[in-house]
């Protein structure tokens, strides 16, 4: 069986739980779950939300139920979010949760490419508390496919989780739940041609790299 078939049904078990919020963030109550959200977009964003152009098409990689997707969309009115998941649990959850959040709109993705979307579509796209869970190759396809649906000097910026030293074995291939560490210079070779990474943050948890697609 594929990864991606195994990955969701991984995700989408864990999306019909009735304790998903629990398994995504750490929180049981809905209204708190989504809340949060607001806290962590803006850690991604750096606190510069307002560097998005009006009118920008943002895109969620791994949007789960919207959480982070549903907090971009309420800042920032003027842009539209599409959040994508492998889970259709999750993507059914994330559009019920959301129906009165204009500006979102949410769709089922295929596990390791954003093969839905046309070419250079989107202004910017982001991913966090996902790739972390991912084998590697998955993850590279991931940033291959997002460089794709980014229009030229479209901006991604993702986390993963950081150590100082690389693991010496990593999780078995059919393990979403471990995380994957990787080090600063790995996070980096994750930005491959036609993207160049253009800044690295933050540490431990939160290793967030920013990337730029080239004109």
């Amino acid at each position: 069986m594929k990864v991606k078939s195994l990955m969701q049904q991984y995700w989408d078990k864990i999306g019909a739980d009735p304790k998903a919020n629990w398994h995504i963030a750490h929180i049981d109550d809905d209204e708190a779950f989504f809340a949060s959200g607001k806290k962590d977009i803006q850690k991604i964003f750096n606190g510069k939300l307002d560097t998005l152009s009006s009118g920008s098409l943002v895109l969620d990689i791994g949007c789960g139920r919207g959480r982070l997707a549903r907090a971009l969309a309420e800042l920032r009115t003027d842009v539209r979010v599409v959040g994508v998941d492998v889970a259709p649990s999750m993507i059914q959850s994330a559009i019920l949760s959301n129906a009165h959040i204009k500006n979102a709109s949410f769709c089922v993705g295929d596990g390791d490419s954003l093969a839905i979307f046309p070419d250079e579509v989107f202004d910017c796209a982001y991913s966090y508390i996902v790739f972390q869970h991912l084998p590697r190759h998955v993850v590279g396809q991931y940033i291959s496919e997002a460089a794709r649906v980014l229009k030229p000097g479209g901006k991604l910026i993702f986390q993963v989780q950081q150590r100082d030293e690389p693991m010496m074995i990593d999780p078995v291939w059919n393990d979403f739940r471990t995380i994957r560490y990787y080090t600063n210079e790995q996070a980096v070779a994750l930005a491959q041609p036609p993207l160049s990474a253009t800044k690295i943050r933050g540490k431990g948890h939160d290793l967030f790299i920013e990337c730029q697609k080239n004109s």
